[in-house]
């Protein structure tokens, strides 16, 4: 073989394995990176879940005025600008808002939750908000029938444009059959109610010791609608029989890990787990006993966030309100408008040193900068876009969206 012909081979079979490296990666659209905070509700209560998807900040801010608390406090108790705290309430609604039918659903309650799901999905104006579902597992007689009960009945009569579910929250996820059962089963379900393929997205909620040691292959097997990577603390811990379930326990922090990584490899969110102690009053305290309790549970929901953030984590499952505000304004403490301009401004220095021919070179603070950095900064400031902290239009002229993104942001 000649040498022009081997460099002809070569490209090709390059071009090929290429083509598979790409495949390995989910084309996740930008809405999907909104999942700073998955805000849960029984589906069973249709009162409880309509708040959660209509305006859970609203709720946030009305319980605050009940314990005679406003953005000051819990600015001061949080270390955070009470602007900061007051932008955040001002919000319509959390980033996502999780329907469950599996833990918070007792069997008599079934058929109603059902309904509840489908008739609050179509209904609610729920703004930027995701709406998914969590179904029961696969062990639970249930699971296909309320996915299928759920899925078709919320499409039906509806163009696929606006079919009304974003996703599922794929509960105790352990093995490949499983989600490939599943794949088969959502794909059924979108030639029944007329959607493209694969436009049924899923969050695998990874809470058993099979769902932690095999989430690289699980991952792999359903990327196709993979939508997100959840840590469920509590059932692991039962999983794998630890002594007590502790937000910092070495497996809680082992998972994480697991899944920060392997998340990270497949482009799409890590989600942490929530905060068991609930910013909740206690009827034996008084009225300033109790502000300084609630103030301490959403400074414990605070500190839990900023842990998750640092290890990598881009959202954290909340069951209250006020948990929603305190991991909120986490993400806003992490990512402040100094630090999106510091990547901002970043990212132009690396653009000026590609456009003079000088590859890596030392930004104006010190830093290396070169295709490695400046790929890293490109993924926060798109994750920024998404969470409505850097404008569509500054992402579309930075190439951090497409033109259609952008579009969709604008409108």
């Amino acid at each position: 073989m000649t040498a022009g012909a081997l460099r002809d081979s070569a490209e090709r079979h390059r071009q090929k394995a290429a083509q598979q490296t790409a495949a390995l990666r989910a084309e996740l659209p930008l809405r999907y990176l909104r999942q700073q905070a998955h805000l849960t509700a029984p589906a069973s209560d249709a009162k409880l879940a309509e708040k959660a998807l209509s305006n859970a900040t609203g709720v946030a801010s009305r319980l605050l005025d009940r314990y005679g608390l406003d953005a000051k406090a819990v600015g001061e108790r949080l270390g955070v600008d009470a602007g900061v705290v007051t932008s955040v309430l001002e919000e319509v609604g959390a980033p996502v808002v999780v329907l469950d039918l599996e833990d918070g659903v007792p069997p008599h309650l079934v058929d109603a939750a059902r309904a509840n799901v489908v008739r609050l999905a179509r209904e609610i104006d729920r703004g930027r908000t995701l709406c998914f579902v969590r179904p029961p597992g696969i062990t639970d007689p249930r699971c296909a029938d309320d996915l299928v009960s759920m899925l078709v009945d919320a499409g039906h009569g509806l163009a696929a444009n606006r079919y009304p579910i974003d996703g599922i929250v794929f509960p105790k996820v352990r093995h490949v059959h499983e989600v490939r059962w599943l794949d088969e089963l959502l794909a059924k379900i979108e030639k029944d109610v007329s959607l493209p393929p694969d436009s049924i997205r899923v969050c695998f909620l990874v809470e058993t010791g099979w769902g932690v040691a095999k989430l690289p292959e699980l991952a792999a097997a359903g990327l196709n609608r993979l939508a997100g990577i959840i840590l469920g603390t509590v059932d692991l811990g039962a999983d794998v029989l630890l002594p007590e379930v502790r937000f910092k326990h070495p497996i809680a922090e082992w998972a994480r890990m697991m899944i920060v990584t392997v998340a990270g490899a497949c482009g799409v969110p890590a989600i942490d787990g929530m905060t068991l102690d609930f910013p909740v009053g206690r009827p034996e305290l008084d009225a300033q006993a109790n502000r300084k309790f609630v103030l301490d549970r959403m400074a414990t929901n605070f500190n839990d966030a900023l842990h998750s953030i640092d290890l990598g984590m881009s959202g954290r499952w909340v069951g209250h309100p006020l948990q929603l505000v305190a991991t909120l304004l986490a993400f806003r403490s992490f990512f402040g408008e100094d630090s999106i301009r510091e990547h901002v401004a970043t990212l132009e220095e690396f653009s000026r040193a590609i456009a003079n021919d000088l590859g890596a070179v030392a930004a104006s603070s010190g830093q290396l900068l070169d295709i490695g950095t400046d790929r890293h900064v490109r993924q926060l400031l798109r994750r920024a876009t998404a969470w409505g902290l850097l404008s569509a239009d500054r992402a579309h002229e930075l190439h951090l969206i497409t033109d259609l993104e952008r579009r969709a942001y604008t409108t």
